[in-house]
Formats: structure tokens, sequence, C-alpha cells
């Protein structure tokens, strides 16, 4: 935390400039794989657009560093709570929100926005669930000091996943490692939500398998003639699509730490010049 000023300034991206024009209308504050993706498509498809996504986050990660803001706000103990100022920062031009980031601020959101519905998006198979994270979501579980954390050091975007998503989002939600802690932390999340006490009208625990009827009855919604309900984001084209993101983020990495040392290496010897002669 006590490096955090100087992240902030070499790591600096543009920050997103969301404007809130319509009020948030959905909250779906289930743990990513609980049919996140399906549930987006399909509030998409009901017009509640756009809905926050985790892709959004990271694809591209511009909005990553305000979303560490939030993070850094919620657990340095700073007095006053989030309000919905603080998250339209990352959430001003979204009608609804899905996915981690729902779930990581799930009580701060539905107090920030007390008219919004409030989904608790479930997966009934628990052990599904934790094998679909570690095929997907595990990516941000691990930090090792390896080739691509070295190349972290050298592209703003890299270094704010692993700050964000590596050191800070997984690790806190997952109470220090979703590998280890994964399974109760789901089972707590998922009472957490029920013990708010939310009104019925206000809040719906819903799985992909419940399907279009229950969805479309707790917003209001038609439910539409001829739709199949979206089929969500298998872990093999999920890994495929943080890849070719991925990509780009690395070779500039790599040209960045070239011509890093390229530089430190002509400093040294201009230097060592200076002291032989």
């Amino acid at each position: 935390m006590a490096l955090d000023p100087l992240y902030h300034t070499l790591y600096n991206l543009p920050p997103p400039s969301p404007k809130r024009t319509q009020p948030m209308q959905v909250l779906a504050v289930g743990i990513s794989r609980s049919g996140t993706e399906s549930l987006r498509e399909a509030l998409h498809i009901l017009g509640i657009k756009h809905t926050h996504h985790g892709f959004d986050t990271i694809l591209p990660p511009s909005s990553l560093q305000a979303t560490y803001r939030l993070l850094q706000k919620k657990y340095t103990g700073t007095p006053s709570p989030l309000t919905a100022s603080d998250f339209d920062t990352v959430l001003g031009n979204c009608v609804g929100v899905t996915d981690l980031i729902a779930a990581e601020f799930a009580p701060e959101l539905i107090a920030a926005y007390p008219e919004a519905k409030v989904i608790l998006n479930t997966r009934r198979d628990l052990d599904g669930w934790y094998k679909s994270m570690q095929l997907t979501m595990g990516y941000f579980d691990r930090n090792p000091v390896d080739w691509d954390w070295c190349k972290s050091w050298f592209c703003a975007e890299l270094f704010w996943i692993r700050q964000c998503m590596c050191r800070t989002m997984m690790k806190r939600f997952f109470r220090g490692s979703f590998e280890s802690n994964g399974r109760w932390v789901y089972v707590s999340h998922v009472a957490l939500i029920r013990g708010l006490g939310l009104a019925e009208e206000r809040l719906l625990e819903w799985s992909v398998e419940d399907g279009w009827e229950p969805l479309c009855r707790f917003l209001g919604k038609e439910v539409p003639e001829g739709v199949e309900f979206p089929s969500g984001n298998p872990p093999k084209a999920w890994a495929e699509r943080i890849a070719r993101t991925m990509e780009v983020h690395h070779r500039r990495a790599v040209r960045n730490m070239i011509v890093f040392f390229a530089v430190v290496g002509v400093g040294l010897g201009v230097w060592g010049a200076w002291l032989f002669y």
C-alpha cells in the first residue's frame, strides 16, 4: 500500500471517463463462472445495455487502475463508504454489472444503487464451478516470479492486471488463495447475499438452468419469443480471448525491456569510459 502512489505515477493509464445517463438497473452479484456471461448476454437481449462484465475490465485493461482505486478504498479502512459516484468511475456507462467485480463489491453496490434489482446468480454444481474457475479465473490466482512477472513491470497494462486482479482482487476475495478457499468462499458469499434481507421484489436467486421465465418475470420483461437462452463462455473460448489480448501487452513489454536495458547499457558504458579516462 505504501508504494501505491508510486505505482499510480509510473503506470498511469488514461482513466475511463464514463458518464451516467441512465440509472443502474441490475446488479448480478454471483461469482464468476456462475453463468455471468450467459446472464450478461440475456440482459442485453432484454434491452439492459450495457451490462458490465469482467471482460470489460481486462479487455482492454484501461479500467483496472480505476478498479484498483475502488479496492484500495474498500480495504484501507477509509471511513467513508464507497458511493455511486465512486463506482461510476468504472460503471458510469453501464446499467447492469455482473462477474467478479459485482461479487467483490456486492454489499457496497447494493447500498450505492438502492433502486437496482439484485440477481444472485448461482451454480448448483459446486465442484463443476470450482473446476471451471480453475480453468479460467485461476489464471489470476497465480502470481509466480517468472518471465511473465518480469515483463509485467515493463508494461502498464500488464502491471495493472497483476496488481489489481492477481495481487489484490482475487487474493482479497478468496481470502488469500482461490485454490485453497474457493469452495467455502463461494458458499459464504451466497449466504452473505441471502443474509442481507432484501425484499423478494428486489432479489432473485437464479441459475442458468432456470432460463428466461423467472428472469423476465423478475425484471418485468416479456420472454423473447423463439430466442434460446445464451449458452455462455466455455473455458477454452475464455482462454483464447485472454491470450489474444495478453499477446499484445507481452510484445509491448518485451519492446520496453529491450529499450530500457539498451539505455542502461549505454549509460553504464559512458560512465565507465568517463571513469577510465
